[in-house]
């Protein structure tokens, strides 16, 4: 009696499981997630490795808890250069501009969040912040954020 009840929670525990990995939905088009107060399409991508060059941490999302469109804007314009690429979907020309920033940890510490500033006049802007759960690093580490923005062109 009691090896059936363990197999009847066993399959529910492993149906609600399988729920969850299939809520999320999937997006093929950078259209499908264009920010309502912008026309440009936003993500980020972070790895984090260790001295020797392994992986400790990979993230990536464009869901921002913090962006200000008009800094992105003028962020967009300075970065923007003849070299990056133009992709058509659609028949809808984007170009995409992707910047990397590099950081080698000195002492171990927990980033909560990754940020996008811009400097004007000696000024740091805040741009972008994505907020997650977090990552360690220790002394050493290489933080490499590649920030990807798409925008259409005529």
């Amino acid at each position: 009696m009691n090896l059936h009840l363990f197999l009847i929670f066993l399959v529910g525990i492993a149906g609600i499981f399988s729920i969850t990995a299939y809520s999320q939905t999937p997006t093929s088009i950078p259209s499908t997630n264009i920010l309502s107060d912008s026309d440009v399409f936003v993500f980020v991508q972070t790895v984090v490795e260790n001295p020797d060059g392994q992986l400790v941490t990979y993230l990536t999302s464009d869901k921002f808890t913090d962006l200000d469109s008009a800094a992105l804007d003028i962020v967009i314009n300075v970065e923007q250069s003849e070299d990056d690429p133009i992709i058509t979907i659609d028949d809808q020309k984007f170009q995409v501009i992707q910047r990397f920033v590099r950081n080698t940890h000195d002492r171990e510490s927990v980033t909560a969040s990754t940020i996008m500033v811009h400097e004007q006049n000696d000024v740091l802007i805040p741009v972008a912040r994505f907020a997650h759960d977090g990552y360690p690093t220790s002394e050493g580490d290489i933080v490499t954020s590649a920030w990807t923005f798409i925008r259409p062109i005529d």
